[in-house]
């Protein structure tokens, strides 16, 4: 059927005809509505499809009652923003939030000025979709009748959707796990005296940005040297990361050693991972501690960074990011006073290593990269003890400024 090997940007009133001339039957993977359904009943045979086999949901359609043979495609008014509605739906709706795909108004193929409509899910390697407000678990199953139709998933079918969610989840901490290790590596390399022993690395900050649920990889391998070269961002007068340098390549990951001048790292892989290290302590006349205009200029680098590649991927969902803060017990905070005098914090008093995690998604990544960096930055002064920077929203917005203006933005 044209449904399932044509793009839904692509599909016409001929196409849809052809259901109609095939006598299609409603089954595992297809169900006709005859009238446009309303939130509840959207969410609950668009999780289905995405905790079974994956479907689409003809609107506009026709069928017998006894069989689900289509019968007409008489179509339905035409919808006002009825692409943005569903989307919304699906991710207000379900944890985690679904992803569908939705075509433009079909007009029908009886010519009578009504339209059709069709929303396509994948099936989905992040299930089970729950329905929230306790609504539910649901599966395309034929358990009561002949026909497929949504019902609420029993013990061992949520034993099985559980496991394939288990198996992404621990995908993405290996995932991190590996990255951790190839940093250990190269500062093996570059911090360890003639006796062998690691010398002093300092204060680090790690940044790590990857899909939720990383089910599928998003590009081969060999693409991803061609998206570092081609998303490099202006910061401080150079380009980061500068297409110029080398770029290894490790398994399933491209790698820039020193991509911000200081000791540091970026690796992305191709299952859609970004992960930043750089070493934030530096003398600063005469002072040593973390430069605060340069920490958030980092965050913002890294983000841009990460919402720029990620969008030119394609990839639109879910984001974890986390944050790791290293070796930070008594490490001072240095913030200008005016013209280059630093004013010293002596920041955390007892804890030595702070992480923490929040979730957002590509969408907001990459439109309002500096309300994110807002929230990151509530959680780290707090954690260093100067809750002061950060408890008021004209407090943040003045530290977004100065990031930008240490970017050089």
């Amino acid at each position: 059927m044209p449904i399932h090997t044509t793009p839904l940007s692509q599909l016409t009133s001929a196409d849809l005809q052809e259901l109609l001339d095939g006598k299609a039957v409603e089954n595992i993977r297809l169900e006709f509505k005859l009238l446009v359904p309303g939130k509840d009943e959207t969410l609950k045979k668009l999780s289905s499809f995405a905790n079974t086999f994956g479907g689409f949901m003809v609107i506009g359609a026709k069928a017998d009652s006894a069989d689900g043979r289509i019968e007409d495609l008489p179509g339905v008014d035409e919808e006002a923003s009825y692409r943005q509605k569903i989307v919304q739906w699906c991710f207000d709706g379900a944890s985690p939030p679904l992803t569908v795909e939705v075509s433009d108004p079909i007009p029908a193929p009886s010519g009578n000025g009504k339209f059709c409509y069709v929303i396509s899910v994948t099936e989905s390697d992040v299930a089970p979709h729950f329905l929230n407000g306790r609504k539910g678990i649901w599966v395309r199953a034929d358990e009561f009748s002949a026909r497929f139709e949504a019902h609420l998933a029993d013990e061992n079918e949520l034993r099985h959707l559980l496991d394939r969610r288990k198996l992404i989840t621990e995908r993405r901490e290996l995932l991190l796990d590996r990255a951790r290790k190839r940093f250990d590596t190269y500062v093996a390399r570059t911090h360890t005296d003639y006796g062998g022993n690691r010398t002093t690395v300092g204060s680090l900050l790690e940044l790590c940005i990857v899909p939720r649920f990383p089910a599928r990889q998003l590009c081969q391998q060999e693409e991803l040297d061609s998206r570092i070269k081609e998303n490099w961002i202006r910061w401080r007068g150079v380009m980061f990361p500068d297409p110029g340098k080398e770029i290894l390549s490790q398994h399933e990951s491209a790698i820039v050693l020193s991509p911000a001048r200081a000791l540091s790292i970026f690796e992305v892989n191709a299952w859609g991972m970004f992960y930043y290290v750089v070493r934030v302590d530096e003398d600063h006349n005469a002072m040593r501690g973390i430069y605060v205009r340069q920490f958030v200029g980092y965050l913002l680098l890294f983000l841009k960074h990460t919402g720029q590649v990620l969008k030119s991927l394609g990839y639109s969902g879910p984001l974890e990011i986390r944050i790791a803060l290293d070796a930070l017990l008594s490490v001072q905070w240095l913030d200008i006073q005016q013209g280059t005098w630093y004013s010293a914090k002596p920041g955390s008093e007892l804890d030595n290593d702070v992480k923490f995690s929040l979730s957002t998604m590509r969408e907001q990544l990459s439109d309002r990269p500096d309300a994110i960096v807002m929230e990151l930055l509530r959680y780290v002064f707090f954690a260093v003890n100067w809750s002061d920077m950060v408890n008021s929203q004209q407090k943040l917005e003045k530290l977004i400024r100065e990031g930008k203006e240490f970017n050089r933005w």
